[in-house]
């Protein structure tokens, strides 16, 4: 089993360099150009980011993972309902937090 995972290390290394010194490398204005979603950057790209969206798509990642514990819950047993209680306790902390530092107030 270690021969083979040595050997498998060794061809995604090999597979990896391979690609880097054979991949053909233009660096046009084009290329290095920063594209966001077909309008032309505006200042500096490092200002453009909005943490306000960040956070409201992690919140949207959490509660898509909060659905998925819900139907996790509809298939399993009466013990798993105290873990379910405290994953809720946790989003429901985690979200009332958020509001109390005015991280869902959308600001453009």
């Amino acid at each position: 089993m270690l021969i083979v995972g040595v050997i498998a290390l060794l061809l995604m290394l090999m597979l990896y360099f391979l690609n880097f010194f054979l991949s053909v490398k233009k660096m046009d204005l084009l290329k290095v150009n920063v594209f966001e979603s077909g309008f032309l950057s505006v200042g500096m790209i490092q200002n453009s980011f909005s943490i306000h969206f960040f956070i409201m798509m992690l919140m949207f990642v959490v509660f898509d993972l909060e659905i998925v514990m819900f139907l996790g819950l509809l298939m399993s047993d009466f013990l798993a309902f105290g873990g379910f209680i405290l994953l809720l306790l946790f989003i429901f902390g985690g979200f009332y937090m958020e509001w109390w530092y005015g991280k869902l107030v959308w600001v453009v």
